[in-house]
């Protein structure tokens, strides 16, 4: 084996649940992986001399690649020497849609298939690249698709994260507990839109937001809890959208996901409510934005809707995709 294609899923994070902690745990989500937007990733171990290649919207990834392939070379005292990467397909940073863990799991993947490291397990790759210090979603989709349910991590003096910070800043901790996975009903379609607005918090500007505005009020981060028990996940087990989109929009006007769309853009804010007025039953933001998905149940409603969101955001550009659920994870293909 010497040289393969890794595709990946995109990951759509609903909501944390508790940035409170007085249960001793903090973090916790809910979120679900589509078909596209992918990064695709290719390497092989038969090349001539190290090499990274990407097409020439992605050449800001070369650091990022370098990055994580250094730190699998490093780990497992791997030459570079033959290995050559090539970013076909990307996503854009800093969305909302977890492009960074998409691409750092798949290099690390890439890297240790080639190798035939066939004993390392995703949480064990996840936590060599540092990714999963908040959420859980983006590294077990990566593995499994579907909808996820994370259980977040241990919180308190000398646990796993001792204060309320993002994953850029928690790389200490271990990748979010996965509690329960599900697939997502297959005729379900996701309009999902990126709007060419301001990209949502991170880096310092994240750590600020969770600095300010968390610990969120116990009440809250209980009734986040009681609508994905009572409704957002038996909405997806019995194919019911009315019930999931009924939680779903409740906990975004509660807990930190009220928190994080307070902070967007009008033009999110603007879609958000369009989609409430336009009377679908399920809708939401992914992580701190600024994309946004309206759910529908058939390909001709989610045609219907693409043509609807792209009158009113004529002025606006951005992109605009109708997704299908992704069920199994990254897709890796032997060349």
């Amino acid at each position: 084996m010497t040289s393969l294609r890794i595709t990946t899923p995109c990951r759509i994070h609903l909501s944390l649940i508790d940035e409170n902690g007085y249960t001793g745990r903090v973090d916790g989500g809910i979120g679900l992986m589509l078909d596209r937007p992918n990064v695709i990733f290719e390497a092989s171990n038969s090349a001539k001399e190290f090499k990274i290649e990407a097409h020439k919207y992605y050449r800001e990834s070369i650091e990022v690649i370098n990055e994580i392939a250094s730190k699998v070379f490093k780990t497992f005292n791997i030459s570079n020497k033959n290995f050559h990467f090539n970013l076909k397909r990307y996503f854009p940073s800093h969305v909302g849609l977890g492009s960074k863990t998409q691409l750092s799991l798949a290099i690390a993947t890439a890297i240790t298939k080639l190798k035939n490291l066939t004993h390392l397990t995703m949480d064990e790759i996840t936590k060599l690249v540092e990714r999963g210090g908040t959420s859980g979603i983006g590294w077990r989709g990566f593995e499994t698709g579907g909808f996820i349910l994370d259980g977040g991590h241990d919180f308190g003096k000398g646990k796993e994260k001792e204060t309320f910070l993002p994953s850029s800043a928690s790389t200490a901790a271990n990748p979010a507990l996965t509690i329960f996975t599900q697939k997502i009903p297959e005729n379900w379609r996701f309009v999902l839109v990126i709007p060419n607005v301001k990209k949502g918090a991170y880096g310092d500007e994240e750590i600020i937001v969770f600095q300010n505005n968390a610990p969120i009020p116990r009440n809250e981060v209980n009734e986040v809890s009681h609508q994905i028990i009572m409704k957002i996940i038996p909405g997806i087990m019995k194919n019911d959208l009315k019930c999931f989109g009924e939680g779903l929009k409740r906990i975004q006007n509660i807990g930190f996901k009220k928190i994080e769309i307070s902070l967007q853009h009008k033009v999110v804010k603007d879609l958000l409510k369009f989609f409430e007025d336009y009377g679908l039953k399920a809708y939401g933001m992914s992580s701190f934005g600024p994309s946004v998905v309206g759910v529908v149940e058939s390909d001709s409603e989610a045609e219907i809707l693409l043509r609807e969101v792209q009158k009113k955001q004529k002025n606006g550009g951005g992109h605009i995709y109708i997704c299908k659920p992704n069920n199994t994870g990254a897709k890796i293909e032997y060349l």
